[in-house]
């Protein structure tokens, strides 16, 4: 045999035996996509999810991919586009092997509306002391995953950049960035069942977005990028349903906080046990930033500190019961920026429509609209609506954070928020409607400094004659006047009732009466006005009916304007009963029960030599 035929036989040999040992190869390339399809699928339904997959490739013995991974299942859903896996020859099995991991974009959607969403990304891999090691290519950090004994998970972070790789949104609005993270993460199997959790991390640059407002765009973003650190211990019990957080503490901007939660839940529910506390809080570097024409020489400015305790039913607003110990130590005198306003002045007004009105709170002024005459019927739906405990507290009621955040929740959306009169006042006074945790603070810090500077009466007096009441309308006189043709001293129960339901969104509900007829949707607002009146024994059940069957006539109503018909609701319940859903055709303050005690209607003021009124009896 010639030695060419030799090789032309040599050469048909090899290429049969590569054939065969590819289509080897492919038979056990498929049975490894079935075998990993099949341990996918039944992984996830062991957890009560589905998982679904458009695609599974295996390149033995190098490569692995997989395409269109969907899970869903406990409310929520998720879709992976691509995981592409590399692996090397070196190492013991799949993670000592692997070299490289590629995402494709992930989308998950989570219960309350919540959204998730995260470009593609690439990682190296590597083993390093037993830990997995992952190391973004374009500058998304490293994370390294270590197995410290059976059941336990331990993730270090290393300036994990987690705003360019997560996406989180609300109801399609933007939540915010959650910064570059570094620190470590742990789960492991606690005593008696369950997962002990630990965590000791670190953001910079984190960014919160503002909540949607009528005012506001979607994606606003809620002041500037802060950096935050804290750790947690806690426990979950997933069998029982049941949270406990032994220990937690954290830190953003200077404000520090420590606390500890016990929470359970059942199907669309939530009870907790909060514990927090604020050792010290200095209000100095918060007002440096307000605007206030501070002291030229630093000094005690004051500072506050906090310890609470809240538990309830996150669906049930009537069930939280709230400790909260405030002490606040003022400054050593107060601030001229707020005394001057114990006198006659004048402010430059904007509203929520960008709109600068000069507003003069001054006896002389025919605008000014003295205490004392304003009626107190119209004091009590004001108090009752906006701050039911404005007599009692000191600027700040705690109280009611728990009540909004449980409406807001349930409604998944600013329904209520849970600012006094007095951060009401110090917002219109002296800062910009910039939303932002500073911000809030320092609304804080200046409803405690206002309090004891100008005292209760004056506060109120100057809150009537500054609120915004439409657009470029602000005081309660020209407001009368200009939707009633009178003066304040002549308003009946139900244009009380309406001047009073405007408050939480004089732009927002200008609409609602455009054509001099009350829309069904704010004609509601004002009967619970009115029933909040009756259920505090402001009206009798004859008065109320009354006063509900006596349409608002507005100074400009049309002559040929027919006048809807009022559909008469029942009294609005105040917040969850049982779960229930709330009314949302009622919106704003929630109905006070019958057994919250308010204040009588304010009498004539008596001033002390001090300069501050006292409290009204009672």
């Amino acid at each position: 045999m010639s030695r060419s035929r030799r090789v032309l036989l040599f050469a048909i040999a090899a290429l049969l035996a590569g054939a065969a040992l590819r289509g080897f190869v492919a038979l056990v390339e498929a049975g490894l996509e079935g075998k990993l399809r099949e341990r996918l699928v039944a992984e996830a339904a062991e957890r009560g999810f589905s998982l679904t997959l458009d695609r599974v490739r295996v390149r033995f013995p190098f490569r692995a991919s997989l395409r269109g991974l969907a899970v869903s299942g406990r409310g929520a859903s998720a879709r992976l586009e691509r995981v592409e896996v590399r692996l090397g020859l070196g190492g013991r099995g799949v993670v000592g092997r692997l070299r490289r991991l590629d995402l494709g974009g992930l989308t998950a959607e989570l219960p309350h509306g919540l959204s998730l969403s995260a470009p593609p990304s690439g990682w190296n891999a590597s083993l390093v002391g037993g830990a997995l090691a992952l190391a973004g290519r374009s500058g998304e950090g490293r994370v390294e995953l270590e197995r410290p004994g059976k059941g336990a998970v331990r993730l270090r972070l290393d300036a994990l950049d987690l705003t360019r790789l997560v996406k989180l949104r609300r109801d399609g609005a933007w939540v915010g960035d959650l910064g570059v993270v570094s620190g470590v993460a742990g789960v492991a199997p606690a005593a008696g069942g369950g997962l002990a959790v630990e965590a000791n991390l670190r953001s910079v640059r984190v960014r919160l977005a503002a909540p949607p407002e009528e005012d506001a765009p979607r994606t606003a973003s809620l002041g500037e990028p802060f950096d935050a650190e804290g750790s947690v211990s806690a426990t979950l019990h997933r069998d029982a349903r049941f949270l406990d957080v032994a220990c937690a503490s954290g830190s953003a901007a200077g404000l520090r906080a420590r606390g500890r939660v016990v929470a359970a839940w059942a199907p669309r529910d939530l009870w907790f046990d909060l514990e927090a506390s604020i050792p010290r809080l200095e209000l100095a570097s918060l007002l440096a930033a307000s605007g206030l024409d501070l002291p030229a020489t630093e000094g005690d400015l004051g500072s506050a500190a906090l310890e609470a305790r809240v538990t309830g039913r996150m669906l049930d607003p009537k069930s939280f019961v709230v400790e909260e110990r405030l002490d606040f130590h003022p400054p050593s005198r107060p601030l001229p920026a707020l005394e001057r306003f114990r006198g006659p002045f004048r402010r430059v007004m904007t509203g929520r429509d960008g709109r600068e009105v000069p507003v003069t709170v001054d006896p002389a002024s025919p605008d000014f609209v003295p205490l004392d005459d304003v009626p107190p019927l119209f004091l009590r739906a004001l108090l009752i609506s906006e701050d039911a405990n404005f007599w009692g507290h000191r600027g700040l009621d705690l109280s009611e954070v728990p009540v909004a955040m449980s409406m807001n929740w349930v409604r998944g959306q600013r329904a209520r928020g849970a600012s006094t009169i007095t951060q009401q006042l110090a917002k219109n006074l002296f800062l910009t409607r910039e939303r932002s945790y500073r911000r809030k603070l320092q609304e804080a810090a200046l409803a405690l400094l206002l309090e004891p500077t100008l005292g209760k009466r004056r506060i109120l007096e100057i809150y009537l004659n500054v609120i915004e009441w439409g657009p470029g309308l602000h005081g309660l006189g020209p407001a009368s006047r200009h939707y009633f043709g009178r003066n304040p001293s002549d308003l009946t129960p139900r244009e009380s009732a309406f001047l009073v339901s405007l408050i939480p969104g004089p732009v927002k509900y200008q609409g609602s009466f455009a054509r001099g007829v009350l829309s069904r949707g704010f004609a509601r607002l004002v009967n619970a006005c009115l029933y909040r009146l009756r259920s505090v024994g402001a009206l009798t059940d004859e008065e109320l009916a009354t006063e509900l069957a006596t349409p608002v006539v507005l100074r400009w109503t049309p002559p040929d304007a027919v006048v809807e018909p009022v559909e008469e609701p029942g009294a609005p319940e105040d917040g969850l009963l049982d779960g229930a859903p709330l009314d949302d055709a009622v919106e704003g303050p929630a109905v006070p029960p019958p057994d919250v005690a308010l204040p009588p209607p304010v009498p004539s003021p008596t001033a002390t030599p001090g300069g501050d009124e006292t409290r009204p009896p009672g």
